[in-house]
């Protein structure tokens, strides 16, 4: 942007225009109170939607609060950003066709190139075909004058009108016949008659141009925005990349990445092996965003922000070298069951091919074959049979070199075919999925990709440059487009040091580098009268009596030391895992109300039922790793032993340390924050399609009882709802639990932190969800203020150090290895600088020129970055009754990440949301304990009541004990 300062009019104003001449259609009306919800008006709304209509309530307008001035608390700092700005040159109606591309295989067998799927190849194949089209009916396309823009699938973008000719009531509908061998595409070359044809859609023209951009992309009154600016740019942006598809890999969601790194300027150190036929791929993401640019208030700007990425690809390889990575073993003859139950979990689904028959066929992996071709036969269409060694032989003149091998069963048009491995080859540019990993190789992938900020910088600037998003872009310049080269450089601020409190406000925590340690707790929990301590583990487990009895005895001494008067030991011993359910009852029968329990590494699937059993006999469980209680006794970790009791304190009802409140802001006001856990991916359709319930869960945590302690509960809620009816229900039992400790009276204000609301999804949430809140919050008082602030990492912005490259430097001149060259394995290796040092500190505050310029925003990043670049959350106001100022909401929200309570380290996110995500992770642990093996069927009646009834049998509230104290800490 501050290329742009010189040549830019700053007097850019909204102008809130909604007529036809900037191409607006109108929203679609939101069924009346007394309407039925159909099949076909069904969205992500619904059931909120239903509960206004039993409600008799209407949807609030969707239009964002009154946008605040900048805060003005704090020290000013530049900060580095990942944004890009975007100047249009020129002025153009752009006309927006669907595109359809199919043949004929047989007089009964069309493919549909356009049809959206998980085909990569389909991409390439239809921009083949239209890049040729292009060329070959140039009179049509008009090549000479126009700009065209596509999507890679169905749809483009035109700066003329192709069926300008034709009459108002005529179909615009064109039929390009092409010829495959005329295409620079192999697999289309057998194909003599494909069917391209060119519809033009309802949509009016859109007009663009830097002033329609200003006044439509960024409106208070959010249905007025047109959200083909977004989509015309973002294509725009991609169009090198999805055209040389030989060169690039265009994914959805911004995503591009690089068939040859080198030869793009990374470094040979972005893309290494992780295993099992895995390699990492550097990359980038990139959003458009509509911003306020660096004229301040009031101004809208398009911009593009890219953001660094490292991802782990398959690599292109033949199926027998694959196999043996994953087994860590070359292989002649089958491999075990076993190793070929481990080799499915990684291969199955993916795409595949050969070329024995002296074409490409593509394939799906669906399994291994237990026989190798030699032993294998199948009969042949003459009625004889034959090893598959020998049909291969006898057919292709292949002799195998490995014919004891496991075949592999690849399924083709519908067919199940079995293949020698070594005749099958891994497809290129395929992404690994959560499933095609093992925990530990997850753990590697997540530890390349989490990569320094300086790394982070590189790999942006190269992408950037390699998906030609520049200046010089010839295709952003026929468009009329320039991106800056530059990123914008924004002015923040960073807030002063919070004041923490232990016992006493005499009593105030040494901060130090943002970190600090505690000493007597601020309330001490009130000791259990009996409790008891357990080891639990396998007949290997290296766990002692000795052992326990020494780590009871610490762990008792820390615990008296900050003020919990633990008595003796009622039980102490140690427990096979098949008997540690039936010991946990005899604790709970004989009045213990806690446990201590130190469970063996190898053993994943007791955490869970722990849980359960916690809820069932309320008595809080504690659990740990044995390996961390084997360092506090055998190495001394005072720290970890520290942590634990820190723990313990929680789960017990106590509360380590406050923040030192000087502006009364927690004076009468209820804090909400709430969670969401949504169904695993991997069993969500399954279920679905059964007709089973797979809700999601969201928690809750708020501060009823006392101003700086969170506590709270979970309830399900219908899944894939962007919306949360269930938000009524978190209201209500936030409100009573306020209610409870203060004699009745109610919260003059309510301060709600929510997640999971995507930028998309916010004018939904204003529409059906707020409303909800707000009837919910008039039953107990019309006079109480709501602010609701929701709170997203799900976005590509990242801030650096304006000083960044010269810390690298200096770590370069120290003898340090820099981050920039290397991997995250060498740079641990080799003592490089921190990712604490080298990221922006906490407190550091964005809320200007990169901000959305029609609601009021903020980035704070509150936190210390442990690992890899820092990810800032994004707090975006969707309602406020106080008109509180921004200075005053960031200066709270900063405070409220200070009360983590267990490590002394502020955290990302406030402690009410990050307490409220933790109770949704147990609601999801405690959902799957109670109803994983009697999966529950959907019914006919409500999915919001039903599921009510099912929270209330398995949630806190169940059981009431645990309502006011934090034991999911």
């Amino acid at each position: 942007f501050q290329q742009l300062k010189t040549s830019r009019k700053p007097g850019m104003l909204p102008l809130r225009k909604t007529t036809d001449q900037y191409g607006v259609l109108p929203p679609p009306a939101v069924p009346p109170p007394n309407a039925t919800i159909t099949p076909e008006s069904r969205t992500t709304n619904e059931a909120c939607i239903e509960r206004l209509q039993q409600l008799q309530l209407q949807p609030f307008p969707k239009i964002y609060p009154t946008t605040k001035p900048p805060g003005d608390r704090g020290s000013k700092i530049d900060i580095q950003t990942n944004v890009f700005g975007i100047e249009i040159m020129k002025r153009s109606d752009i006309f927006q066709y669907s595109v359809s591309i199919k043949t004929d295989l047989t007089s009964s067998k069309e493919v549909v190139f356009t049809k959206k799927g998980k085909e990569e190849e389909r991409h390439e194949k239809c921009c083949s075909i239209l890049m040729h089209a292009f060329d070959r009916y140039s009179e049509f396309f008009r090549t000479n004058e126009n700009t065209l823009i596509y999507d890679g699938q169905s749809m483009m973008y035109s700066t003329c009108d192709l069926f300008q000719e034709s009459s108002d009531g005529e179909t615009k509908t064109k039929l390009l016949p092409i010829n495959g061998d005329d295409t620079n595409h192999d697999d289309l070359k057998s194909l003599p008659f494909i069917k391209l044809e060119v519809h033009a859609t309802k949509n009016p023209p859109v007009k663009f141009s830097q002033e329609d951009i200003g006044r439509r992309s960024s409106d208070s009154r959010i249905d007025s925005i047109h959200g083909a600016y977004h989509h015309i740019l973002d294509l725009a942006l991609n169009q090198s990349c999805i055209r040389d598809f030989t060169r690039c890999m265009v994914f959805e969601n911004g995503k591009i990445f690089f068939v040859n790194p080198l030869k793009e300027g990374f470094s040979r150190d972005d893309f290494v092996d992780v295993g099992d036929g895995k390699r990492m791929m550097p990359g980038i993401k990139k959003t458009v965003q509509f911003i306020e640019g660096p004229y301040g208030r009031g101004q809208s700007n398009p911009s593009v922000v890219i953001d660094g990425m490292k991802v782990a690809f398959h690599k292109e390889q033949p199926l027998n070298e694959k196999i043996q990575e994953i087994i860590s073993k070359s292989f002649n003859d089958c491999i075990s069951d076993f190793e070929r139950e481990r080799c499915v979990a990684v291969i199955k689904g993916l795409d595949c091919y050969t070329t024995h028959a002296k074409r490409i066929r593509h394939l799906t992996i669906e399994g291994i074959h237990h026989e190798g071709a030699r032993k294998s036969r199948f009969q042949l269409k003459d009625g004889g049979a034959s090893t598959v060694a020998e049909y291969f032989r006898d057919h292709y003149r292949i002799e195998l070199r490995y014919p004891n091998a496991n075949l592999v069963v690849c399924k083709e048009r519908g067919n199940l075919n079995f293949y020698p491995m070594e005749l099958v080859f891994i497809s290129p540019n395929q992404r690994v999925k959560i499933s095609q990993q093992t925990s530990a190789q997850s753990q590697k992938t997540t530890k390349e990709s989490a990569v320094l900020p300086d790394v982070r910088q590189r790999i942006i600037m190269t992408g950037k440059i390699a998906a030609q998003i520049s200046s010089d872009s010839k295709y952003l310049n026929e468009f009329g487009l320039s991106v800056c080269d530059e990123p914008l450089m924004v002015s923040g601020r960073i807030l002063p040091p919070v004041k923490l409190e232990g016992r006493t406000p005499a009593n105030t925590l040494l901060i130090k580098d943002n970190k600090w340690r505690l000493g007597q707790y601020a309330r001490p929990a009130q000791a259990p009268k009996v409790w008891a301590m357990y080891a639990v583990g396998l007949p290997s487990s290296r766990f002692t009596p000795t052992l326990l009895s020494k780590f009871g005895d610490e762990f008792s001494a820390m615990c008296r030391s900050k003020g919990i008067l633990m008595p003796a030991l009622g039980d102490i011993d140690l427990v096979l895992a098949q008997d540690i359910e039936k010991k946990l009852s005899v604790a709970a029968d004989a009045g213990c109300t806690f446990v201590y329990i130190i469970t063996d590494d190898a053993i994943t699937n007791l955490h869970q039922k722990y849980k359960a059993l916690e809820s069932l006999h309320s008595m809080v469980i504690q659990d740990m790793k044995m390996s961390k209680a084997y360092s506090v006794v055998s190495q001394g970790k005072k720290l970890t032993l520290e942590n634990i009791v820190n723990k313990t304190n929680m789960k017990l009802g106590g509360n380590n340390y406050i923040f030192t409140d000087s502006k009364k802001y927690l004076d009468d006001i209820l804090v909400i924050g709430v969670g969401i856990s949504q169904p695993p991916p991997g069993n969500k359709f399954i279920l679905e399609g059964k007709g089973l319930l797979n809700p999601m869960v969201i928690g809750f945590a708020h501060n009823g009882k006392e101003k700086q302690e969170f506590s709270g509960d979970f309830v399900l809620s219908p899944a894939g709802q962007d919306t949360l009816v269930a938000a009524e229900e978190v209201v209500k039992q936030s409100i009573s639990g306020y209610q409870k400790w203060h004699n009745g009276q109610c919260p003059k204000r309510i301060i709600m932190y929510r997640s999971g609301v995507s930028e998309g999804s916010q004018g939904n949430v204003i529409a059906y969800e707020l409303p909800l809140i707000r009837s919910t919050i008039d039953s107990f008082s019309k006079k109480i203020q709501l602010v609701y602030i929701a709170v997203s990492k799900d976005h590509s912005y990242r801030f650096f150090k304006s000083d960044l490259n010269s810390k690298s430097n200096t770590a370069i001149l120290k003898g340090q290895q820099s981050s920039v060259t290397g991997s995250r394995s060498a740079m641990l290796a080799t003592g490089a600088p921190k990712a604490w040092d080298l990221n922006i500190a906490p407190g550091i505050i964005v809320d200007s020129v990169i901000t959305n310029p029609a609601c009021s925003q903020f980035f704070l990043n509150s936190h210390i970055t442990l690992q890899g670049s820092a990810k800032t959350p994004l707090y975006t106001v969707l309602s406020d009754d106080t008109h509180a100022s921004m200075a005053s909401l960031e200066e709270l929200t900063y405070n409220l990440c200070h009360l983590h309570q267990i490590v002394g380290l502020p955290t990302s996110l406030p402690t009410p949301l990050y307490v409220a995500n933790e109770y949704a992770k147990r609601g999801r642990n405690l959902w799957n304990e109670a109803y994983s093996r009697n999966p529950v069927p959907r019914g006919t009646g409500s999915e919001s009541e039903l599921l009510q009834e099912l929270s209330n049998a398995i949630n806190y509230k169940a059981y009431g004990s645990f309502l006011d104290q934090r034991v999911n800490a």
